[in-house]
Parts: structure tokens; sequence; C-alpha cells
């Protein structure tokens, strides 16, 4: 899951911008942090949904989240915003992609579809890492079901299958041709590989396929507009490494 660094609130000429409803920020969003679900990190072609991080209609006696604040807004797919909905999530509780560093927290597994074989699906899971606290990686798996694995043919939710077209493009085509060549540096190369990154989106996946690769790594983090730099190393090898290194308890 890709750290996000919003920043602050958009202008509007030379004032703070201000809105009347809070899908009035989904351009601004798209602007920042591109067209991609903060949480699935799946591309948006169609609908980008605006999400109240923390929920507007809170369960009982949960706090409500701010009805029209950039702070409080994030992009979403509709099966994520379906299944966060107003469920009750902090960063005690969860890692969030707008506060933690969510790259160190999760892992991407392929496994075969158990609902129909000739499919293969790929899944978050959390990360067995120093400084994971597991239960919270998984919380946040479990918040926007992030391991779902929707089997009805009417299905709409099939973020499982986008995300392995992604890992599958990602570790096997890309990584094979970039490993033909024996890293060297191909004319255009890295260019072509960030834009098909982008076509596709879940950065973390292609950021994860090629770890051992500094130009590639650091044209991924420049290239998905609003990854969180601080989630990252300033210079050669570019590794991810804790956003919120001062918090004794949880360092990610």
């Amino acid at each position: 899951m890709r750290p996000l660094d919003k920043g602050d609130t958009p202008l509007s000429g030379d004032i703070v911008k201000t809105v009347s409803d809070h899908k009035d920020w989904r351009q601004d969003l798209i602007n920042t942090i591109g067209n991609y679900c903060s949480y699935c990190n799946m591309i948006l072609n169609d609908c980008p949904q605006v999400d109240h991080v923390t929920a507007k209609n809170p369960q009982p006696g949960q706090p409500k989240g701010a009805l029209l604040a950039w702070d409080n807004m994030l992009l979403a797919c509709g099966p994520c915003n379906r299944a966060k909905s107003n469920q009750p999530h902090s960063p005690a509780t969860h890692y969030m992609p707008d506060s933690s560093n969510t790259h160190l927290a999760f892992d991407y597994v392929v496994i075969d579809h158990p609902k129909n074989k000739k499919h293969k699906a790929c899944i978050l899971v959390p990360k067995t890492a120093t400084n994971i606290i597991i239960a919270k990686a998984q919380n946040t798996i479990d918040l926007c079901k992030l391991a779902a694995l929707t089997g009805n043919t009417r299905a709409t939710d099939l973020r499982w299958k986008y995300r392995f077209e992604a890992w599958n493009s990602a570790n096997i085509v890309w990584r094979q041709e970039w490993d033909k060549w024996g890293y060297s540096k191909v004319s255009g190369f890295v260019t072509l590989l960030v834009d098909a990154a982008k076509s596709k989106g879940f950065f973390s996946i292609w950021f994860d396929a090629f770890y051992d690769v500094p130009d590639i790594k650091i044209a991924l983090i420049n290239a998905f507009s609003g990854t969180d730099q601080n989630s990252f190393q300033a210079a050669i090898p570019y590794d991810p490494q804790p956003r919120n290194p001062h918090n004794p308890t949880d360092q990610i």
C-alpha cells in the first residue's frame, strides 16, 4: 500500500480553497495523489470516490470526521469505500496510508482462486518484519477487505484479479526483460516501465519487483504523485524507511 502525502489544503487563486460538498475535492485529490484508490491502490479509470478517512456518520461512541476538511479526504474505489464504510479505525489500531509508511506493513501473495481454479489471485497479508504490528496490519486488511476473493460471476469486486495482473506484469514480464539485459541501462526502459506501472496501479508491487534496482525505485517514487517522500531514503538505494521513526511503540 503506497504511503501518501497530500500536502496542505489546495489554493483557489491566492486563498485556501473551501468547498460546499466533499466531492468537490475529487479533482484536487486526483491532481495531488493520482487517480488510484488510496487503500487497495487500484487505478481508478472510472468513478473515483471521495472518501472520508474518519467517517462523517460514525458508529455510536466513535469520533465524527470532518465533513468538508481536506485533511479528512482520500480517493477510494467502490469496493474499498463500501467495505470501510463507517467502521472505526485509528493510528493505534490500523496502518493508514496518510499517516504510516504502509509500504512496510504488507506483503502481496499469489494464490489459486479458491472458487475458480482457472484463475490466480493476489491478496494482501501482514508483513512479518521488525516493528510491524501484525494485528494492526490485519485490521487494515479487514477494514477494506483487501484479501477478498469474490467468485460470483456477477461480482464487481475484482481487485484480486487486477492486483494479480499487475503482479504478473511487474514480476514476470518487466522484471524478466530487465534481467535479460544484465542490469545495463537500456535507453527508454525505465520510462516505459514507469508508464506501464502507472497504467496498472499497485505501486508497491512494482517497487518490490525492482527492490534491488535504485534507478527504477526512485523513478517510481517520483512518478506516482503524492507518494510520501519521507517514507523512502533520499539517496541510493532509496529503500523504504519508517515514516514515524520517533514513535517509541510503532515506528512505521
